[in-house]
């Protein structure tokens, strides 16, 4: 910390906390241990009285804006100039990519990979596990403008790839794969892939082979190996899958 900040009193600060120059940190705060928070980030707000958690070992890269009654899991990473609106729900092992905008009243479960230039729409549900890559856009109001919310839900496991749009109220299935530049107007099958503007369906994600190969590509968590995961994906995956099948 250092004298260029602006920090509450009344703001709670665990150890080992990194708070960059230039930082605004309001009342009713919570950053917990080992936090790394970039240059010019603001956290909390002064007119609202909600609590903001920022969880233990998270870190937060320049120009972050996050609002009031916003939790952050542990161990989860913001890239620069994210935005996360009032009420929303992050989980643990998160990823969120540069210059992303969460709009509020969202939840965002564990090990979800949100890359850069990302649109979240309220009302939407991420769930564990699902990758969303640039330009993806989650929508949520079917006869705009209305005070209609109703953001989509994406199912673990599932690929939603680059300049996509998502429909409001729109169901993308476990284990999905949703292809690049493609407009959702319907629910997505589990292990469906679709692609189109609109989208129409491709068949089953098993037909994807990998490259200069006959092996299936996808379930990718059968393939995909990293240290963001430490678990057994393959289990994980079979287990879930259960719930939606």
């Amino acid at each position: 910390m250092n004298n260029n900040n602006i920090i509450s009193k009344k703001a709670r600060i665990g150890k080992n906390v990194i708070i960059s120059n230039f930082c605004i940190i309001h009342d009713n705060v919570i950053i917990e241990d080992n936090v790394e928070i970039g240059i010019c980030s603001e956290i909390g707000s002064s007119y609202n009285s909600k609590t903001t958690i920022i969880g233990s070992g998270t870190k937060i890269a320049s120009h972050a804006i996050i609002y009031p009654n916003v939790k952050i899991g542990f161990n989860s990473i913001l890239g620069h100039r994210v935005l996360i609106r009032e009420n929303s729900i992050i989980g643990n092992n998160t990823q969120i990519g540069s210059y992303s905008d969460l709009e509020g009243d969202l939840i965002i479960d564990n090990f979800v990979k949100i890359h850069s230039n990302v649109h979240i729409g309220k009302g939407s549900y991420i769930k564990s596990y699902s990758w969303l890559f640039p330009y993806v856009i989650l929508t949520n109001d079917p006869t705009p403008p209305s005070n209609i919310i109703s953001g989509p839900t994406i199912y673990p496991f599932a690929v939603i790839a680059t300049r996509s749009t998502i429909l409001p109220g729109v169901k993308v299935g476990f284990g999905s794969f949703v292809g690049a530049n493609s407009l959702v107007n319907r629910n997505v099958k589990i292990e469906e892939i679709v692609s189109g503007y609109p989208i129409k369906s491709r068949g089953s994600i098993k037909r994807i082979k990998k490259p200069k190969s006959r092996e299936a590509a996808y379930p990718w968590a059968y393939n995909f190996k990293s240290s963001f995961y430490k678990e057994n994906l393959e289990k994980i995956y079979e287990t879930l899958k259960l719930e939606y099948i």
